[in-house]
Formats: C-alpha cells, structure tokens, sequence
C-alpha cells in the first residue's frame, strides 16, 4: 500500500522537522542581522543558536526539543530519499534520480548532526557530565582537517568536499532564480497573496544559502592551497567574512534577512506542504 506523505504519521513528521528548520534559521539570520548594524546579537551558526537556548530558562531542555524536530526532519528526507512521494515513475533509475536520492542522503545526515548539536548539552546534563559545549565543533573539524591535509588521500576527500559544497551553492542559486521550488498555483487561488509571499521567502533564502556555500567551499580550498586548517571557518566564518568587503554590514545585512526568509519559508512549508516541491 502506499503512503501519502500528506496524511498521518508522515505528514506530521515531516510538518514538525520543516517548523523546527525555520525556527533555527529565523534565530540564525535574527541574531547575525542585529549584530552586523550593531544592535546587540551575535554573526552565528547553529552553535550560537545552541547558546542562545542554554541561556533561556529550561534551555536545555528546548535544545533537546528543537534536537527532536531536526531529527523529524532528517526522517522526512530519508523517506523521500527511500520512498520519493509524488513522483509519477518510482521505478525511474537514471542519473537525476540518483542525483536526487543523494541530495536527500546528505540532507539527513547534515540535519542529523547539527540535531546532535542542539541535543549535546542535555545528553551530557543527564549523564552528569559537564563542558563539551558547541564551540568544541569548530575546533573538532578543524582538527579533522588537519588530520586530512597530512595523506594526499585526505586531500584528495577535502577537494571532493569543497565541490560538492560547490555545487551545493550553485544548486541553491538555481533554485533561487528558477523558483521551481513552488507547483503552479492555479488550484489555490483563495491563497494566492500567501503563496507569493512563501516564494518570496523561499527565493531570498535560497539566494543566502547559496552565497553561504559559496564562502565555505571557497574555505576550504584555501585550506587545501595553503596547507593550513585553520583557515576554514564554517558557517559563522564565512558571514564574518562578509564584512571584509566595501559594504560589508549591508551585505551581511541582506544575508541575514535571507536567512531569516529561508526559516520563515520553511516555516510556511510546514503548513503547506502540499503546495511545494521541496528541493
């Protein structure tokens, strides 16, 4: 039998992992936007979002719930990776299907992690163990890097790495210009101003993300060019490395207003699904 992915279990899954991915990019861009004019916050990535929960009261506790969320997400692209709901051949084999069951892959396994993140703090309150916070991350992966750039093997995988985030940012560019990430809204004119609205969203926020793949691909090539992996920066590098350019607050500014629209994007997805191709 097969399942609608619009109706139990399934739809609830995947409708709290889109909410929840909103929600961590609307805190993501809010924080970076107040912070490149100067109005308090912080140019962050998921780890900041992490400490700015563990100052809330029961914080902790609502990393472990904002972990639950982008573990539901990370279901939801397994089962489209698995199941591919609503595409008309299933049994289609060919390249862009591959390439598609891919995408979904790395999705999953990148929401998983930063859902480990987000979960760490409460998994080690509850073991009663102490420290081990996010900002252990960054020098974790450059650790890793460091580890790689020793055997041409290891550089050989960051390479593969940077174009894949490469094309990653291309992908969010044409997804951005083309817009296919919206179906035709023929069938629902009673929402059509909400529906422009999504796109809207949608189209600033894959813009953002592009630009942010960009800046870390581009990371790590420099890593690989200069034999150094202390020179990838991450998420929260490469929007600090928007101020060294002319204009750099507004260029940060309009990134963070794009990350900000890609949450709320995600944030209407989770309510209309139905009326989106998720990329």
């Amino acid at each position: 039998m097969t399942v609608n992915p619009d109706e139990g279990h399934v739809a609830k899954i995947r409708s709290a992992g889109f909410f929840t991915k909103g929600v961590v990019y609307v805190l993501i861009g809010a924080l970076t936007f107040m912070a490149a004019f100067g109005l308090g916050g912080d140019i962050t990535s998921t780890d900041g979002v992490v400490n700015f929960l563990l100052e809330l009261p029961l914080g902790k506790i609502l990393g472990g719930i904002v972990a639950l969320g982008l573990i539901a997400y990370s279901l939801w692209r397994i089962y489209q990776m698995l199941v591919r709901p609503g595409k008309p051949n299933k049994k289609s084999k060919d390249w862009k299907d591959g390439f598609t069951r891919f995408r979904y892959f790395y999705s999953a396994i990148f929401y998983g992690i930063i859902a480990y993140s987000f979960a760490k703090p409460l998994i080690k309150y509850l073991m009663g163990e102490g420290g081990g916070g996010p900002s252990e991350n960054s020098t974790q992966q450059k650790a890793a890097l460091g580890e790689l750039l020793a055997n041409d093997w290891g550089k050989m995988a960051i390479w593969v790495l940077a174009a894949i985030i490469a094309a990653q940012a291309v992908w969010q560019f044409k997804l951005a210009y083309s817009g296919k990430f919206m179906k035709k809204i023929d069938n629902y004119p009673d929402i059509k101003h909400e529906y422009d609205f999504i796109r809207k969203s949608g189209r600033l926020g894959y813009s953002a993300r592009g630009l942010v793949f960009g800046i870390i691909s581009y990371f790590l090539v420099m890593v690989i060019l200069q034999h150094n992996a202390q020179v990838y920066k991450g998420t929260e590098g490469a929007l600090q490395y928007m101020l060294s350019f002319s204009y750099g607050s507004i260029l940060l500014g309009i990134t963070a207003l794009g990350l900000i629209g890609y949450g709320v994007f995600n944030i209407m997805v989770a309510r209309h699904a139905n009326l989106t191709t998720i990329r």
